[in-house]
């Protein structure tokens, strides 16, 4: 097959999927695909979105599935990225020599280097560093746990956050084993990252819920107090108004051309 009619039955594949995941994201609306760039780029971006939840529902990594898609394209098959693609584990010199993922890059009108996107564990924003400022970077510790042999950092990080969210409802015999597998997580992850472990375990560990606003009962005691009836039986009818006590009427003064 000639790459053009590869590239024709990728297109009416394609053609096909976003029509149909527009019908089931508008439906009953006509289509401004084709006819609306910034319909059809807001689109994409929506698709692309909804394809990345699936992926980490589902325990992939998005961004090595993304890097390998453009792999098979004739038209990203060479390295057009330069030295790095995304899912690269890199050093970051001009960072403290921490080290990170590419989870992507961008290129700008105005320069004509890449600049590569770099996520760092326990590190909240992402790093924009230039492949001139990238080094490569160590091999990450290979880290055994209850849920496999760990490898890259991103799934040490995944790993971590799992775990995590495991922790609260293991029984107590599997706790310890849980506990164990997070430390060696937090401790191969700050050896790679450079990123000390209190930082690491404030980022990753999971967030308490959003205190009550103050003034508001905090809880169903104070609730209670506040509102002392059931209100699954119902409203509570509204008391029935006190009798009111017949108001005395002013006696009548007597006037001066009146008898006694």
């Amino acid at each position: 097959m000639t790459d053009h009619g590869f590239n024709a039955t990728q297109l009416a594949r394609a053609t096909q999927i976003v029509r149909t995941y527009e019908q089931r994201a508008f439906p009953g609306g006509g289509s401004l695909l084709d006819r609306d760039p910034l319909y059809t780029r807001a689109l994409l971006s929506a698709l692309i979105n909804d394809l990345e939840h699936y992926a980490t529902n589902n325990d992939l990594n998005f961004a090595e599935v993304i890097s390998s898609g453009r792999a098979t394209s004739p038209r990203h098959s060479a390295d057009d990225t330069g030295p790095h693609k995304v899912g690269d584990e890199v050093r970051l010199p001009l960072h403290g020599d921490r080290c990170g993922t590419i989870v992507g890059w961008t290129n700008s009108r105005s320069q004509a280097e890449t600049t590569f996107l770099v996520e760092v564990p326990g590190i909240p924003n992402i790093i924009a560093a230039p492949a001139a400022h990238l080094a490569q970077a160590p091999p990450f510790p290979r880290t055994e746990t209850i849920l496999g042999t760990i490898t890259y950092a991103d799934q040490a990080e995944h790993a971590y956050v799992s775990l995590g969210g495991r922790l609260a409802t293991a029984k107590a015999s599997d706790r310890a084993a849980v506990r164990r597998d997070c430390d060696k997580l937090i401790e191969a992850l700050s050896s790679w990252t450079g990123v000390p472990a209190h930082q690491l375990r404030n980022e990753l560990d999971p967030k308490p819920p959003p205190s009550a606003p103050s003034g508001r009962p905090r809880d169903a005691a104070a609730a209670a107090r506040d509102f002392p009836y059931d209100l699954t039986q119902g409203i509570p009818p509204e008391p029935e108004p006190a009798p009111s006590r017949p108001t005395k009427q002013p006696r009548p003064r007597r006037g001066p051309g009146q008898a006694a």
